[in-house]
């Protein structure tokens, strides 16, 4: 990976209004958002690139406890909510970590939990899947251990293969709790290898949002939204070591 890794806030500064909208509807879904009375929001709403400072803030806000918040006036870091989501997904051991390998660990902690929930042809299937991106029946088995997708699949293909699953969890959080998909990586999750994971990767979405309703409102925020900008980092990161992905998700 490049030295050089773009900040969450320079990301969202150079999103689209399209890779920006799944963030203002999770953060617009919650009774205690205080985005639709901004300033910024009413004046430029639905340009969502005019205002991607005051999104970026807001979910740093749901991030953090609101009476830490009213005396500081601002939300955690935004690696502090990126530790606190990746924890409810089931990630271990992240005090240390960057916010991207903390991004990559989220994606891949999904990803393997889908993979244990197939069963039967669907199982063989989603092996089939990530044999195709390099991996051998041995790395499979070692993946559903707990080993590194990055100790397991060549440098390029992991950058792809990576896109590939954040675009594809992405989107299925969009399915369960906008009621769509996305567009963005759409063609990897609609098509034949990205619909191997939908069915397992929906029962533990269920899950976390179970256990967000239980642990608090908020992750039904900061979790979508952190697994939404993991994407969209992966897809800087794999064009910029990869170069343009079209084509990339052609099963």
């Amino acid at each position: 990976m490049s030295s050089e890794v773009i900040t969450t806030r320079d990301l969202l500064d150079s999103a689209s209004n399209e890779e920006l909208e799944p963030l203002v509807e999770y953060i617009l879904k919650a009774s205690t958002e205080g985005l639709s009375g901004s300033p910024e929001y009413k004046r430029h709403h639905p340009d969502h690139a005019r205002y991607s400072a005051k999104v970026y803030d807001e979910i740093c806000l749901f991030g953090g406890n609101t009476l830490v918040n009213i005396f500081r006036k601002s939300g955690p870091s935004y690696s502090e909510v990126v530790k606190d989501a990746a924890s409810k997904v089931g990630v271990k051991n992240i005090s240390n970590g960057s916010i991207v390998d903390i991004e990559q660990r989220m994606i891949q902690e999904l990803l393997r939990k889908a993979a244990k929930e197939a069963k039967g042809k669907e199982r063989e299937e989603l092996e089939e899947v990530l044999r195709n991106a390099g991996m051998n029946h041995k790395d499979y088995k070692a993946f559903l251990s707990g080993a590194s997708l990055v100790s397991l699949l060549a440098p390029h293909l992991y950058r792809v293969f990576m896109y590939q699953a954040s675009s594809l969890i992405a989107s299925a959080v969009a399915r369960q709790l906008l009621g769509h998909g996305l567009t963005i990586g759409a063609s990897f999750a609609t098509g034949r290898a990205g619909a191997m994971f939908l069915g397992p990767l929906g029962w533990v979405l269920a899950g976390l949002w179970t256990a967000a309703d239980i642990a608090g409102p908020a992750y039904r925020v900061t979790v979508p939204c952190t697994l939404h900008i993991a994407m969209l980092r992966q897809k800087w990161i794999a064009e910029q070591e990869v170069g343009p992905l079209e084509g990339a998700f052609d099963d």
